[in-house]
Parts: structure tokens; sequence; C-alpha cells
């Protein structure tokens, strides 16, 4: 399958990658993707698994989540997080794209070195 996109893909409408990047596209966001991918956990669990993570960053991702369609909470009160089938999609493309990204990381160190040498 053909996974090209236009310019107009990533630009316009609903669907575009400035909509989708809205969601998932934050540190926080991917972080609590990737929490959220082993098991469901309860807001306290996940607030200690994403180090660093604030009180509102964390309520606004899973809302954002939820609203979304890539989490639901389970339960009525001390109710837990897990995602959902979509949700889990999309953990397994941020993981592979963080996973590409990290393993690029040193040769994208030596091309800014060099680049910034040559200046």
């Amino acid at each position: 399958m053909d996974h090209t996109l236009a310019v107009e893909d990533l630009c316009a409408g609903a669907g575009s990658i400035r909509e989708a990047l809205d969601t998932v596209g934050s540190v926080w966001a991917m972080a609590v993707l990737a929490a959220l991918g082993t098991e469901p956990l309860r807001y306290s669990e996940l607030k200690r698994r994403v180090a660093g993570i604030n009180d509102r960053m964390l309520t606004q991702t899973l809302h954002r989540f939820v609203r979304d369609g890539l989490a639901q909470r389970q339960g009525p009160g001390h109710s837990a997080y897990t995602l959902t089938e979509m949700g889990r999609e999309v953990s397994a493309a941020v993981g592979e794209f963080v996973y590409v990204i990290m393993k690029l990381a040193p040769e994208v160190g030596k091309a800014r070195h060099r680049h910034d040498s040559a200046r």
C-alpha cells in the first residue's frame, strides 16, 4: 500500500497532518501513548510513568485522546485509561516514527556539526 502524501493532504481540512499532530504530535502525547500501550492505567499511574508531565498537560492529553477516539476511560470513580484499537494503531505508528528518528539521531548530529563547521 502506498502511503505517499500530497501537499494538499498535509495542509488542508479534516484529516490533515495538522489536525493529526494536534492530537499526537507533542512529546507529551507520544509519552502518554507509549505508557498506555502496555496496559490500562489510572491517572496517578500515568503521571508517575510519564516523568515530568504536569497535571494540566496530562489532563489535556487524555481528554484529547478520549475525544478523538484513541483512548477510553474505564469504570467509575478511580477509572483507568486504555487505548482503543485505533489508539493502538496510532501508538504503533508513532513508536515506529520515534524508533527511526532515534536511529538517525547520530547522523543528524554529524550533519549539523558539518553544516555548522562550514559556516
